[in-house]
């Protein structure tokens, strides 16, 4: 009997598996109470990844010895491997019972403790572990996991950090050193580490993983597309990155490759809202808005309370004209972009004819939408007798006016403002009022420039050209949002003559200047700046008394846009190809502003076309 359990365990030191297994069996043949060949072929059988046989065998040797804290901690490693979690951390103190200084059983039980989310307990073993072993790399790794999964970063830090001084190339501890330093905005130092484990584990599928993630948040996308695609080369069915490398891609305007990304991750986890979520984002910045709805309707099915979907929704479906279903989802805007309101508290209003109320009509995005819809202040004051204005402070000398026609009281936000009952976001106007795309009140001119305003800005328009037409081709860029042309791009309406071009933008950045001082048609080229000491722009209004002497603007999607159709002036307006929701599709008229021509591009990033289709009617006009 002993020559086959001593054949046996020489055969398993020595990485034989096949030989150790027939002589412990051997063994067992013998002698079916043979303690050690029942252990020991437990503990094999745990190795090749038979853990319920190996959980079996184990069981019968510590019901043969049960004061063996040996025997009691290879059960609950074949039971943690179960995910029979309860029973592991019984067998691993029952090993603490019988010796209380064995730091392998500590650390087994921290491991186990971490799995069942017990992390103070995971915490508490492995310091005890520590104590024991206080030289162990693994243990130190693992003491940070539970400090980090606490919230305790910096801790975290120190004992990953320890980890590292006693085992420099250890994967694990730079990996999830590298997640501690990213939680707490230690972006650059996270991505030392995230290096330096995929340099010692190059096939470390969640280093290359959190490689990508960390790139991508902080706007090094192309980096994060190669990071992602590393982690999917060496396990392409892992849906998470799949996900984050569609992100990367749609950061970077790359919307059908991301498409493809989302696609395959909703088809490997179909259970991933966000996944639909962002493949229906993707989808809409192609122009493919029915099949952008179908992702979003499964986003909702999975996740119905997910403000960013329904808002999402919402914008394919307005765009598509479907207001009846597009203006009560997108009420979930106030949820999902969370815009401050200090009338949260007050009771919302719905349309209903007020008596005696104030009401509270508050902006809550940008400047062009705040001109675009007071558009429906009228139709407001048709329902209530008293409305308070509140609009941004760069948008008060020009809206003053205005408010004074419509008997409106107006105020900058944040300013002191009187008593109100009621209160209704601008964009929220629509949907209270029942608009539907059919009965937008679109008007030629809407607005009006002060006078005192008109009366500082006469003559201060330079150049000798027939026609005088703005221009504004930077706006805000937002996630997944372009409002922005090259400024070299505009090479084709610079080249036009008999045109004073006067730029729009009150801000331009210090390259754009340079580059507009050495233009080679400079002199055609006017702006409102610092140089020569030319009067700038300071508001709105400034900018509606520029607007009110011009022949036309060209604009990119900006407030300058919404301005121009508001004067009732003429406008070319270039859009990308997923355009705002207000642009709908298919026409290149806008009920909002009649005396709009809207050009848009044909496939994402494409301007050329763009400027070159203005031009072309820029000459002939």
């Amino acid at each position: 009997m002993e020559p086959f359990f001593d054949r046996a365990y020489a055969a398993h030191s020595a990485g034989r598996l096949a030989d150790a297994e027939r002589d412990y069996r051997a063994a067992l043949d013998a002698d079916p109470v043979h303690v050690d060949a029942l252990h020991l072929l437990g503990v094999l059988r745990h190795q090749q990844g038979k853990h319920a046989e190996a959980a079996e065998l184990v069981r019968r040797a510590v019901d043969l010895r049960p004061n063996d804290a040996a025997l009691q901690l290879n059960l609950g490693n074949a039971l943690k491997a179960l995910g029979q979690l309860d029973g592991a951390i019984e067998r691993f103190r029952n090993a603490l019972t019988l010796v209380p200084e064995f730091a392998l059983a500590h650390y087994n039980l921290g491991n186990a403790y971490s799995a069942a989310g017990r992390h103070e307990d995971a915490l508490f073993a492995f310091e005890k572990s520590l104590h024991f072993k206080p030289g162990d790399a693994s243990t130190y790794n693992n003491l940070g996991n539970a400090l980090h999964a606490l919230g305790r970063h910096d801790e975290a830090i120190d004992a990953f950090s320890r980890a590292l001084e006693l085992r420099p190339r250890h994967a694990g501890a730079h990996n999830n050193l590298g997640m501690s330093l990213a939680a707490l905005d230690r972006a650059d130092d996270a991505l030392v580490h995230f290096r330096a484990a995929t340099a010692a584990e190059p096939r470390f599928v969640a280093a290359h993983f959190n490689l990508g993630n960390t790139l991508d948040a902080i706007g090094r996308h192309e980096e994060a597309v190669a990071a992602f695609e590393a982690a999917l080369a060496l396990h392409a069915p892992f849906p998470p990155a799949l996900f984050g490398l569609g992100n990367a891609l749609a950061a970077l305007g790359r919307h059908a490759e991301a498409a493809q990304r989302f696609e395959l991750a909703v088809g490997l986890d179909p259970k991933s809202c966000l996944a639909w979520l962002n493949l229906g984002t993707a989808q809409h910045a192609l122009g493919a808005h029915t099949a952008a709805l179908r992702a979003f309707d499964q986003a909702l099915r999975l996740s119905p309370d997910l403000a960013s979907a329904h808002m999402n929704r919402a914008l394919a479906l307005l765009t598509l004209g479907d207001f009846t279903r597009g203006l009560p989802e997108y009420e979930w805007r106030l949820r999902a972009l969370a815009y401050p309101s200090s009338a949260a508290a007050l009771p919302r209003w719905n349309g209903e004819p007020l008596d005696d109320e104030t009401l509270l009509v508050e902006a809550e995005q940008g400047f062009g939408d705040t001109l675009q819809f007071i558009r429906f202040m009228p139709l407001v004051r048709e329902r209530a007798p008293r409305v308070v204005l509140e609009v941004q402070p760069e948008l008060l000398p020009l809206v003053a006016p205005l408010a004074d026609a419509w008997r409106v009281t107006v105020i900058a936000r944040g300013a002191p403002r009187p008593p109100v009952d009621l209160h209704c976001p601008l964009l929220s106007l629509p949907f209270a009022l029942g608009i539907t795309a059919e009965t937008l009140p679109a008007r030629a001119r809407y607005l009006d420039v002060p006078r005192d305003y008109q009366r500082r800005w006469r003559g201060s328009l330079g150049g000798h050209a027939k026609r005088k037409i703005g221009l504004a081709w930077s706006g805000r860029i937002q996630a997944r949002e372009n409002r922005a042309i090259p400024l070299g791009a505009l090479a084709p309406l610079f080249a036009l003559e008999g045109i004073d071009w006067i730029v729009l933008q009150p801000d331009l950045s210090a390259d754009e200047r340079r580059a507009l001082d050495a233009h080679p048609r400079a002199v055609s080229i006017h702006r409102f700046d610092e140089r020569n000491g030319a009067r700038r722009i300071g508001d709105f209004a400034d900018t509606a008394a520029i607007v009110d002497r011009l022949d036309a603007v060209v604009s990119i999607d900006t407030s300058i846009a919404h301005l121009a159709g508001a004067l009732g002036k003429p406008l070319w307006l270039m859009l990308p190809l997923a355009a705002d929701w207000r642009w709908f599709v298919g026409s290149d008229r806008s009920p909002w502003y009649p005396t709009a021509r809207l050009v848009r591009q044909s496939t994402p990033g494409a301007w050329e076309d763009v400027i070159e289709a203005v031009a072309r009617e820029v000459r002939d006009a």
